[in-house]
């Protein structure tokens, strides 16, 4: 599997400065496939450590796990109650806590969300944190958006330095613009 740091068999897993223990490789068909394997995570609040499926270097399909990390990989659909990715991408995320840390996702749905320099196209959230980060869509009841960071269409409650390029006022007002040209356009076309 490369340069990835495997516990020996045998060896215990302790949890290092790094919040991860050593990964230890699953059998195959075990899980999630090449590349995964278990290591242990400090729990946010309690930083009580936690059991979790780690996927470094490696692409998987579908990651469905209680607490999913990710470092320089890539999935397609992931699931989890706390997902943090570095590094990484995912065509669509689902978590109750999602962490991206110069990552990439298609489509983010969660309660918590932070986006560190990472990029996404659409993002629906309870809470959410922009820093240094991009987001085409972003509609979330309460949301921290920092200097540096980028939305065009924003719906929702936001503190700090949000300037999206269109809001969902004006995001609405051009769809139904757009829907009297096309009909117009449409109605043009059949008279001739």
């Amino acid at each position: 599997m490369g340069d990835t740091n495997l516990a020996e068999a045998g060896d215990p897993a302790t949890v290092n400065d790094a919040n991860t223990a050593p990964v230890v490789e699953t059998a195959p068909g075990d899980g999630m496939g090449a590349g995964t394997g278990q290591a242990i995570l400090k729990a946010s609040a309690t930083k009580a450590p936690t059991a979790a499926d780690e996927l470094l270097r490696a692409d998987a399909g579908d990651v469905r796990a209680n607490t999913v990390t990710m470092e320089r990989s890539g999935a397609d659909h992931i699931t989890g109650e706390r997902v943090i990715m570095n590094r990484s991408g995912a065509k669509t995320l689902e978590a109750r806590s999602a962490q991206l840390d110069r990552s990439g996702v298609a489509s983010l749905r969660g309660e918590h969300v932070v986006l560190h320099g990472s990029t996404a196209l659409t993002v629906v959230a309870t809470e959410m944190r922009m820093v240094k980060g991009k987001a085409l869509v972003v509609s979330a009841k309460s949301a921290t958006i920092e200097d540096g960071a980028r939305v065009l269409v924003f719906a929702g409650t936001a503190t700090g330095a949000v300037r999206p390029v269109v809001n969902a006022a004006g995001a609405a007002a051009a769809g139904a613009g757009l829907g009297v040209v096309l009909l117009l356009l449409g109605r043009l076309l059949r008279r001739t």
